[in-house]
Formats: structure tokens, sequence, C-alpha cells
């Protein structure tokens, strides 16, 4: 078995080499991002301010509930006062309805540095650089591990391997790179992607598009599952399961972010997840900040923060060095119902 210790000189050595130290900058920000009450983006702002207060810098952050036009309003209402950070960060509900709300930010010559979603042909050319996941990796993180549950179902002597997808909207910055990741990756075995729903993020919405797939697509057979957040499939299990579906045994699922429940791949009711950490998320948008602020620039456009991928057989020894220097256990990392 893979120890703890070996884990995190490996990730923590490769992937997140370089750790923060005392800046002498003094400077503002200001963050724009969906509100705490949500797992991911709770332990997100968790890392943004502890790393903000550990370097110095002043921080205020606006949170919205997943909502464009009150985003647009609270950018609106920061411009208005005249008293303009040094920075903002921007993580946008819609990129696509928000981009009004990027170009009045840049339009002051306040840098902007976006998060969680890549920046596209659009929006570039008003922000500094990006922080956050990589949507490529983490989908294809999640169809590596469905063929691997297919070939072993297969080999076990299982029949049955359609997939059903519960997505971000697909207005949403990651959406197109995730599927287009995930149909790679799967590409050439037995997995059928069937169908798939958008109904938004979180449990609740999860459920919803499930228990729309299930009537729409029982009698051709759901076998898999594929979470584009595990926020959303664990609502979609409870679906699955209300519909007669025995998790694990008749449906297998695959997920990413690592931000639903641990027990469900603890009973085996989950096969797989990626650990994408809001916590260096936070932590590393900071670092950025604090880098732009020194040269005026960024090593790197593009920055991506790690996403391994998480089974029932590593789950307990997974660990990863932090921007801030400490070690952080899988609790820590992931969110949702994971302490």
């Amino acid at each position: 078995m893979t120890t703890k210790s070996t884990l995190v000189a490996t990730l923590g050595t490769a992937v997140l080499a370089g750790t923060l130290s005392m800046s002498s900058l003094a400077a503002s920000i200001v963050s724009f991002n969906g509100p705490a009450g949500e797992a991911y983006i709770g332990k997100f702002i968790k890392g943004i301010k502890a790393t903000a207060e550990l370097k110095g810098f002043d921080i205020k952050v606006y949170e919205n509930q997943f909502n464009q036009a009150e985003q647009d309003q609270q950018v609106q209402q920061v411009l208005s006062t005249g008293q303009l950070p040094d920075v903002f960060i921007w993580w946008p509900s819609d990129a696509v309805a928000g981009l009004g709300s990027l170009r009045a930010m840049h339009k002051t010559g306040v840098p902007v540095l976006k998060i969680n979603q890549l920046p596209n042909d659009q929006d570039k050319k008003y922000i500094f650089g990006y922080a956050g996941p990589d949507d490529r990796l983490r989908a294809r993180n999640a169809g590596v591990m469905m063929v691997q549950a297919a070939k072993e179902k297969k080999a076990a002597g299982g029949t049955g391997f359609n997939v059903v997808a519960l997505t971000y909207p697909q207005s949403y910055g990651g959406y197109g790179l995730s599927m287009d990741a995930f149909n790679a990756a799967i590409e050439g075995s037995d997995l059928n992607l069937i169908g798939e729903v958008d109904e938004g993020f979180g449990q609740a919405n999860g459920y919803k598009g499930a228990a729309k797939l299930v009537a729409k697509l029982k009698d051709q057979g759901i076998d898999f599952v594929y979470g584009m957040d595990d926020a959303i499939l664990t609502g979609g299990l409870k679906a699955l399961e209300e519909a007669g579906y025995k998790m694990g045994e008749d449906v297998i699922a695959v997920g990413t972010v690592c931000n639903g429940d641990k027990q469900l791949l603890e009973e085996g009711k989950q096969y797989g997840t990626t650990l994408q950490s809001p916590l260096h998320e936070g932590q590393l948008a900071i670092k950025l900040v604090e880098e732009y602020l020194a040269t005026g620039k960024l090593e790197n456009y593009i920055n991506f923060t790690p996403n391994p991928p998480i089974t029932q057989s590593n789950m307990d020894t997974v660990a990863l060095k932090g921007y801030d220097g400490k070690v952080y256990a899988i609790e820590e990392l992931c969110s949702g119902a994971w302490n």
C-alpha cells in the first residue's frame, strides 16, 4: 500500500513545488465568487482568506447564490464607490453572461485574476492569468476509472455498459471541456454514453436530473453514471436508489471534485472520484496575486491545481502539500461530507 509520506513527496514536490513566504507587499483584494454555504466554495474562501492574512493582504469577499445578475450588481456596487482594490479575483457564475462585468473591472485598470473556469476567447484579454482546476484532466481521470470499472465488470461476467452523465449547466465554462475529455477517455471501450442532463449544481439538482434520466432511459438500461461533480452525483445516486437500483451492483458511479460523501466510496456505492482541493485553489490564487504585484506578470498564464484519482483503495492515505507549506489530509482537501 502506498504510504501517505510517499504521496506527499511525489505529489507535493512535483505538483506543488514552491510555498508561500511572508510578503512585504501591502495590497487589497476583492474576490467575487459563489456562496460560502456551498461546501467547495466555502473551502475556497477559507483558502483565500487564510492565505491573504498570512501575506498581510486585505481581502473582501462578495458571495452570490450562483446568480450572475446578482454578481453583476455586486460588481457595480464596488465600482461605484470609487475605492478600488489592487487586484480583483473573478469567479463568474456564468462566464459568458458575466463578460460585461469583467470588462467593467478591466476598464478601471485594476488587474483581474480569473478563478475556476478556464479563460476563453472572449475574456482572456481582460485577465492577467488563471488559477484553478484542469477540467480536462479531472474528466479524463473519471473516464479512465470508469473504463477500469467496466473491465472489472466484464471480467466478472457482467453485462450492460450504458452510461448516463449528470453535468454542470452547459453554459458553465467547464462543461464542454469535461464532456470532450470524458468521451475521449471512454472511446474504444465497451462503455456507451446514452444520455446526459444538465439540471444544475448541487445535490438537489443532481436528484432531479437523475430522476429525469431514469424516466427517460430506464428501458434502455442504465449501468454506469458519470458525475461532473460529486455533489451533483450524490443527489443523483439517491434518485437511482429510490428507483430500485443497487449502487455498486446494478449501477457503477464515478465522479469528480471530491465534494460529495465519503461514505459512498467506503460502502462501494461510488467507484471513484478525483481530488480537486478548493483549499489549494484559494491558496494558489493569493500566491499568483503576490507574484503579479511583485513582477507585473505571471511566469505561467494558466495555473492548475492537482487532481489525482481517488478510490476506496487509496482514499485513506492521500495527502497533499499546500502552497503554505503545510501538509493536508484528504478530509481537509475534499469538501462535502468528508470530515
